[in-house]
């Protein structure tokens, strides 16, 4: 069990090269830092962690998944074993400066928010799609939500235990529990702040699927909205339909021979059901907030 105020949380999945690397990097950082500590998971690796890692060196601790659980269990499983206030997470494939997330996990409480998230700044010329397809993921997270979002899924940042434990059950085990970290925050009314970070070139190929991941990210994004906000998202669509059986009522009175009286009704009854379900949804939401 860690309990250190600070832990740094580093997923490491057949990243053997890059996690030598990354455990150089941190020796260095963490020699006279008694109370940050580094929980490196295992997630069904084909070696030992035990191999590479120096666990005599205080500051490092191992938690060994029996096979591969994904990114986002990785994450969930390693801020239930320890009992750190703050917590920090980082990819060991040397893509984000460790030695910055120090300095943001040790300064947290000085950044007065809720989620601290490093803004990446890319050091490296990334394809046309990805720099697209980012700038459409933030927009439209914003537009939903009402909320400027400026690095939805990076993977440097620091939070508090307490809050992602409270939305445990929300995070994905596999596809960005970053990006679902983010809108949750969002969602709760809690306060994200940004600091800009150079990322760079991953050691590796990228495991970005250009066809599945917009499809992902899109119904993340509704679906976030959905949990958070059932009156938002089912009253929007009820007051719509509702408009359209406006509107049709309208064009069939001035234009056509005889009202589209079946139609009208139809979507009208319709546009309502959305808003009640949308009303059922809220009354649950709050009830279980309650119990929480």
């Amino acid at each position: 069990m860690i309990d250190n105020k600070f832990c740094i949380v580093v997923p490491v999945y057949e990243n053997k090269e890059n996690l030598v690397k990354f455990i150089q990097i941190a020796e260095s950082l963490l020699k006279e830092k008694e109370n940050i500590d580094i929980l490196f998971v295992n997630d069904g690796n084909n070696y030992k962690l035990e191999d590479l890692i120096n666990t005599n060196y205080k500051n490092f601790h191992i938690l060994n998944n029996k096979k591969n659980i994904g990114y986002g269990a990785s994450i969930k499983k390693a801020v239930q074993y320890c009992n750190s206030k703050i917590i920090g997470i980082i990819d060991c494939d040397n893509s984000y400066d460790l030695s910055q997330l120090i300095d943001l996990i040790l300064n947290f409480e000085s950044h007065d928010c809720d989620l601290l998230v490093g803004r990446r700044i890319f050091e490296y010329k990334d394809s046309i799609f990805k720099i697209q397809f980012r700038k459409i993921i933030n927009s439209l997270s914003t537009l939903i939500f009402n909320y400027k979002v400026e690095d939805i899924n990076s993977g440097l940042r620091v939070f508090l235990r307490e809050d992602f434990i409270r939305d445990i059950q929300v995070f994905p085990d596999k596809f960005s529990i970053t990006s679902t970290q983010t809108l949750c925050t969002i969602a709760r009314n809690k306060e994200i702040k940004y600091v800009d970070t150079k990322y760079s070139k991953r050691d590796g190929k990228s495991k970005i699927n250009i066809i599945i991941d917009p499809i992902r990210f899109i119904y993340l994004i509704f679906k976030i909205f959905l949990i958070f906000s059932p009156i938002k998202f089912f009253g929007g669509f009820g007051v719509s339909i509702i408009a359209l059986s406006v509107f049709v009522l309208i064009f069939s009175f001035l234009f056509l021979d005889q009202i589209l009286d079946v139609t009208i009704l139809i979507l009208l009854i319709a546009g309502l059901n959305f808003i009640f379900f949308g009303l059922i949804a809220e009354i649950i939401k709050i009830y279980s907030n309650k119990k929480d």
